[in-house]
């Protein structure tokens, strides 16, 4: 068994590591590009950074239909047929039926397979894994208990679908060699479920530079007068997948308040999903229409400047595993409003790196407290980024890349 680990590993170990015996890893997700997600995000990236470390990577993911342009870049990835989620229509179900998929996958004489997805695509890996007999971890990205009004609205039926998933997470890790878990909350919900595996704290990283490299005031009050905001606009930004889990409905009704004490205040709200029609209704009946502003889904290329022409960062979810916005967030050196949850342990701190809340009253209260304080949250946002700088994508693959060599070297002492 892999030893339990948390933490990150000096970068300058990274380079160090680079004549490591190569590997062929096996990267099993349901989410890949063209989706647009954290999951998506975070298997790009610790692909990419694989290789950069000198190892092979083959990406096993869902099949779009009738989207030509994935046939022309995939290359090193295998797609197989799929099917659309019943409520979650962006999202799709890989179709493990064909024996087809399971030859191309054991031709690819994998060495590690590591799973991104409980679902079918993850079920796959599982299944290879023990066909191949080669060693496998799992990472858990989502806590599905905050989910289950996808499967059922009604008050009962949630919590029927949350007892199974509390019962169907430990029993689908039980053969895993190890599981990844980006923070401590994560695997605190875990060991609740009962799941007795080796749990290794891991947080996803991110690409540093992109988000290091700050645009000039004019191209920040160009991208502002872009969606009908000024320069003196108290800019507050919320960005990432609109569904109902992530609570901007919250931030919304905390907005009248805010306005009473900031009347500046403007909320731009990047990002797309389900529920982006039900914020607009509320928005309207609401009546503030003139106080915030849907962007819509924008390229993930174009992300750092909205962080960059923002004065304050709000994340009402309480359902975040890690919250990379947030981690982008801090490494743009934007100040951030944030439920007060175990993801954010260690690096946003009460008055000194950031502002929690754990009321709805209390987020307007935060935020109010930001604007009027503004020398004291420029401050705490320049600590929180000393903090950001150990989460970068580089430790992030090499300390994954340890779980695999830990597990491939178990595998050879059992034989």
């Amino acid at each position: 068994m892999a030893s339990e680990v948390s933490g990150l590993e000096p970068l300058e170990e990274c380079y160090r590591k680079r004549g490591s015996d190569e590997m062929h890893i096996g990267l099993f997700t349901d989410c890949y590009t063209p989706q647009v997600n954290g999951v998506v995000r975070s298997v790009k990236l610790l692909e990419e950074e694989l290789r950069r470390l000198g190892h092979r990577v083959t990406v096993i993911t869902i099949k779009i239909p009738d989207d030509h342009r994935l046939e022309e870049i995939d290359g090193h990835i295998l797609r197989i047929p799929s099917v659309p989620f019943r409520k979650w229509s962006e999202f799709r179900l890989g179709i493990p039926m064909y024996n087809e998929t399971y030859r191309k996958i054991k031709k690819l004489k994998l060495d590690v397979i590591h799973t991104h997805t409980e679902f079918t695509v993850g079920l796959i890996g599982k299944h290879m894994s023990t066909l191949m007999d080669i060693p496998i971890v799992h990472t858990y990205h989502t806590m599905y208990e905050d989910y289950s009004h996808y499967v059922f609205d009604h008050k009962y039926g949630k919590r029927v679908v949350k007892k199974l998933i509390t019962t169907g997470s430990k029993i689908y890790v039980k053969r895993y060699d190890s599981i990844i878990a980006p923070t401590s909350k994560t695997r605190q919900a875990l060991r609740s479920y009962g799941v007795r595996n080796v749990i290794n704290i891991i947080p996803t990283g991110i690409d540093l530079i992109k988000f290091k490299h700050h645009k000039s005031p004019l191209e920040n009050l160009n991208l502002r007068r872009s969606y009908g905001l000024s320069q003196d606009d108290y800019l507050l930004l919320s960005l990432g997948r609109l569904s109902k889990e992530k609570s901007v409905d919250r931030l919304i009704d905390q907005l009248p308040k805010v306005l009473r004490f900031v009347p500046k205040a403007k909320l731009l709200i990047v990002g797309d999903g389900p529920y982006k029609s039900t914020l607009m209704k509320q928005v309207k009946e609401m009546g503030l229409e003139e106080a915030v502003v849907f962007t819509g889904q924008v390229p993930f290329e174009e992300v750092g400047g909205f962080y960059c022409a923002a004065d304050l960062f709000v994340n009402a979810s309480p359902s975040e595993t890690q919250g990379l916005t947030i981690v982008e967030a801090i490494a743009s050196k934007l100040p951030v409003v944030v439920y007060d949850d175990l993801n954010v342990e260690g690096l946003v701190m009460r008055g000194a790196t950031g502002r929690l809340f754990k009321t709805e009253e209390g987020l307007g209260n935060q935020i109010i407290g930001a604007y009027n304080n503004d020398e004291e949250t420029r401050r705490m946002a320049d600590k929180a980024y000393v903090i950001v700088q150990g989460l970068s994508k580089e430790s992030y693959a090499l300390n994954v890349q340890h779980v695999y060599e830990d597990m491939v070297k178990t595998m050879l002492m059992v034989l």
